[in-house]
C-alpha cells in the first residue's frame, strides 16, 4: 500500500510528439516472443470497490510499461485489505494495482488491464500495476514469487509489445520518490536484476520454440495395433489445459522445442531420449512411480498451471 496519492489528473497523457517519438524506438526493437499466459485466480469481482466511482479505461496499445510494486505489509495481509484502504481512505475507484502476487507464488488478477488504476502517479494512463505481497527493504521475495512475476511479467511483454529491458519494467521508485517496492529492489541484492535475468530467460526459450515447427509434443507409445489408451485417457484434463501437440511419432517429436515421453524406460527405451535430445527438443519423462499413478501427474500439472514436472520453465 506504499503507492503515493494519485487523482483522475495524473492520468494525463504525455505530449502527442513525445508519445510519437517512443512509439518510433520501440518500433525499432526486435518484437517481444509470445509467451504463455500463467495460471492466475481471478479475483476481480471479490474485491471492495467503490460504490460510485469507476476507473477511466485504455485500450490495452496505451499500456507501455509495467509497474513492480509491494505491499508494504505482512506477506499474509492479501488484497482485500489492500482494496478496502484505496476504496475507504483514499477515495479510489478500486484497488491500485491490476496484479498481486502472493508469497506463495499464487497470482491474483485484481483489476482489468484495460482501468487505468491509480498505481503510479502520472504515469497511471500508460503502465499495470503488479504488487508483491511482503516489504522488501530487509526481505526478499520469496522464490515463488519471483518466478510468478517473471512469467507474469513475460507474458504481458509479449501481449503488449513492452520491451523489459528498455524501461518496459520498472520498480515504483524509479519513476516516483516513494521506497516501492523496497531497498532490495536496487540496492544489496538488487532483485530486479534477477527478475529481469528470468525474463529474458522466458523469452529466449520462447523464441527458440517459435523457431521450431512444434512448440509442446506429448509422445505416447504404441506398437502395432496395441497403444496406451490409460495414459491418453489420465492425460485429458492435462491436454484441455494446456493443448499440446499429442501423438506416437519419434519424427514428429523431434520437430518440437519441448517433448514430454509418457512411459518409462521398458515403452521407451533411453536412446529415444538421446535421439530427440540430439534433434535439440528439450525433453522430460512421465512416468508412474510407486503409488504414484499417470492420473495423479496430469491431473496435478493441469490444476496446478504447470506444463512440466521437472523443467522450471
Amino acid at each position: 500500500m506504499t503507492s503515493g496519492p494519485a487523482t483522475p489528473a495524473d492520468t494525463a497523457q504525455p505530449c502527442s510528439a513525445l508519445q510519437e517519438e517512443n512509439r518510433r524506438l520501440r518500433a525499432a526493437l526486435p518484437a517481444p516472443p509470445a509467451l504463455p499466459e500463467p495460471a492466475y485466480e481471478d479475483w476481480m469481482g471479490r474485491l471492495p470497490r467503490h460504490s460510485v466511482l469507476r476507473y477511466e479505461t485504455r485500450p490495452l496499445a496505451d499500456v507501455r510499461r509495467l509497474i513492480i510494486h509491494q505491499s508494504g505489509l505482512s506477506s499474509e495481509i492479501g488484497p482485500e485489505q489492500i482494496a478496502r484502504y484505496h476504496v475507504e481512505r483514499r477515495a479510489w475507484p478500486g484497488i491500485g494495482y491490476h496484479y498481486f502476487i502472493r508469497a506463495d507464488g499464487v497470482i491474483l488478477k485484481t483489476a482489468p488491464l484495460e482501468s487505468i488504476a491509480y498505481h503510479v502517479g502520472g504515469d497511471n494512463a500508460n503502465a499495470a500495476g503488479i504488487c508483491l505481497a511482503g516489504r522488501f527493504d530487509a526481505a526478499l521475495p520469496t522464490e515463488a514469487q519471483v518466478e510468478a512475476t517473471a512469467a507474469l511479467a513475460g507474458h504481458l511483454c509479449g501481449r503488449l509489445g513492452i520491451h523489459a529491458t528498455a524501461g518496459g519494467i520498472v520498480g515504483h521508485s524509479e519513476v516516483a520518490s516513494v521506497e516501492c517496492p523496497g531497498k532490495q529492489w536496487l540496492t544489496e541484492a538488487r532483485w530486479r536484476d534477477q527478475l529481469l535475468e528470468r525474463i529474458a530467460q522466458l523469452q529466449e526459450t520462447g523464441r527458440r520454440r517459435q523457431a521450431r515447427a512444434i512448440g509442446h509434443y506429448v509422445l505416447f507409445w504404441h506398437d502395432a495395433d496395441k497403444w496406451d489408451a490409460d495414459a491418453w485417457d489420465a492425460a485429458r484434463a492435462y491436454i484441455a489445459r494446456f493443448r499440446p501437440v499429442c501423438g506416437f511419432s519419434i519424427e514428429s517429436a523431434a520437430q518440437a522445442e519441448f517433448v514430454t515421453i509418457v512411459g518409462d524406460e521398458t515403452l521407451f527405451a533411453p536412446a529415444v531420449e538421446e535421439q530427440l535430445r540430439a534433434a535439440g527438443c528439450t525433453v522430460e519423462r512421465l512416468a508412474p512411480r510407486g503409488e504414484i499413478a499417470y492420473q495423479d501427474i496430469f491431473d496435478t500439472l493441469a490444476a496446478g498451471g504447470r506444463r512440466f514436472l521437472t523443467l522450471n520453465l
